[in-house]
């Protein structure tokens, strides 16, 4: 019964849409699919934050002291294709893209699709007594559901028949973007249970210098070049669509961290959590400041995240896989708008705006955090925004540090560490300053190649008497 209901409900909206604007200019078409597509990726955003006992489908592994031996691997499948929704459709709606209309056509659809035959298996996970989150009464969350399906079937469904569209099956290049595109995006966007739900966990193990972390480094790095020398000579807009793409995954990973529930701590506060906000205002809207401040800061403190990772038992691990995929993206992000050229490379004045930004961030944290320790007796929960309040841990990773706990200012409930407050953000300022330094001298290497690459095409040319079909420069 819920099945038809959600067809009806998507074939519907199709038909009224379409008799609406089928006899009017396609402007007014394109706004309504838009702001269709914007509610539906709300809707999305919320639902991740409602409780779904999925999470605890484990391929044999321990979580919490408790061995999950149980196993839904189609269903993770299923959710992995579904999960696509979320970042291609509004790309495939605010990009005049054929490789996003494609996917978003001829795999998202079907996905969509099998959701709504195994809506009852769905259902089945998000009224489940043990699965975190928000909870909300059955009826909210079948309606919920039945609404958010609705949507993911009937904007593919409005592209392709508004805007007409169907794979040229004809055409080679379609066929090759779509065949080596489509393996990137789905891998790009594997919710992080998947790992633990296919394979498991329990006999791997992760912990900072270890094969698991290396590999993990050794991966980012070919990803994130490869990416570089495959798209660096692609048109701006390509260029563009990759970054925003890449945008919107890491706003909807972060936001699955709440299917394990709902609480202060897990807030986007931490540096790296809140990049995935900061990354969609500053990319989407192309605000130079605001990306200076994020390419600085930001991949600073992913750096150091990469490189002192805090692994948990499990390598697989929903925490560990979630941990490598917000920071691998943290980085890559900034890394690859600036190295494609999407926003004007560095000046002394980043340093000011990374200065200024991070200046209102860390007073921020210290602030909340101060009160939110405050009345941890109350709420049940201490945080450790920015690494200010955890002196311990500082300690043990800085043994040379140990002083700074001798001096504590305190009233009342409320206190902190001011020397270790001021270190902490002298430090994070000063290596600021060096990636500053060294990002200047990458980018005068890539200038030194690109013009040592322009010489040798035109030696080509010069020795061969033909012309070269090598692209030279950016094209803007």
């Amino acid at each position: 019964m819920y099945q038809v209901i959600i067809l009806l409900s998507a074939f519907l909206s199709v038909a009224v849409a379409y008799f609406i604007f089928s006899f009017r200019q396609s402007k007014g078409f394109d706004t309504f699919l838009k702001i269709f597509t914007a509610l539906f990726c709300s809707i999305g955003f919320f639902r991740l934050m409602l409780s779904d006992s999925f999470v605890f489908v484990i391929n044999g592994g321990f979580y919490d002291e408790v061995f999950y031996d149980a196993s839904d691997v189609p269903g993770a499948l299923l959710r992995w294709g579904y999960y696509l929704n979320y970042s291609v459709l509004p790309m495939a709606v605010f990009f005049n893209s054929r490789l996003f209309r494609n996917v978003a056509s001829y795999v998202c659809l079907p996905f969509s699709l099998l959701s709504c035959i195994f809506f009852e298996d769905y259902m089945s996970y998000f009224l489940d007594e043990a699965g975190r989150g928000l909870r909300f009464a059955p009826a909210f969350r079948y309606v919920f559901f039945i609404i958010e399906l609705s949507f993911a079937i009937a904007i593919p469904l409005l592209i392709m028949l508004c805007h007409k569209h169907v794979f040229n099956v004809k055409s080679a290049r379609e066929w090759r973007n779509f065949l080596t595109s489509v393996p990137f995006i789905v891998m790009i966007s594997m919710p992080v249970y998947v790992p633990q739900a296919t394979i498991g966990y329990s006999k791997m193990s992760a912990s900072q210098g270890s094969g698991y972390h290396l590999g993990w480094i050794a991966i980012l790095l070919i990803v994130t070049f490869s990416l570089y020398y495959v798209f660096r000579f692609k048109t701006y807009n390509e260029r563009y669509m990759l970054c925003v793409f890449l945008t919107l995954v890491l706003f909807f990973h972060y936001d699955s961290l709440y299917l394990m529930g709902f609480s202060i701590p897990r807030l986007p506060v931490q540096l790296c959590n809140i990049a995935s906000y900061f990354y969609m205002i500053a990319i989407l809207f192309r605000l130079n400041k605001m990306f200076q401040f994020c390419f600085i800061a930001n991949v600073t403190g992913a750096i150091i995240a990469i490189i002192l990772p805090d692994f948990l038992h499990g390598a697989l691990g929903f925490w560990n896989m979630h941990f490598i995929l917000e920071h691998s993206l943290v980085l890559m992000i900034p890394a690859l708008a600036m190295g494609l050229r999407i926003f004007p490379r560095i000046t002394p004045k980043s340093l000011k705006y990374t200065w200024i930004g991070f200046s209102i961030y860390f007073a921020f944290c210290l602030i909340t955090g101060i009160i939110f320790n405050g009345y941890s007796d109350v709420t049940g929960f201490e945080v450790n925004y920015f690494f200010l309040f955890d002196i311990d841990k500082a300690i043990e990773y800085f043994p040379f540090l140990r002083f700074v706990s001798e001096v504590h200012f305190g009233f009342g409930r409320f206190g902190f560490y001011p020397i270790f407050v001021a270190i902490m953000y002298t430090a994070f300022l000063g290596m600021c300053l060096v990636f500053y330094r060294v990002v200047k001298y990458f980018l005068a290497l890539e200038d030194d190649h690109l013009e040592l690459r322009n010489s040798a095409i035109e030696l080509y040319e010069k020795i061969s008497g033909k012309k070269s079909k090598a692209p030279r420069n950016f094209v803007d």
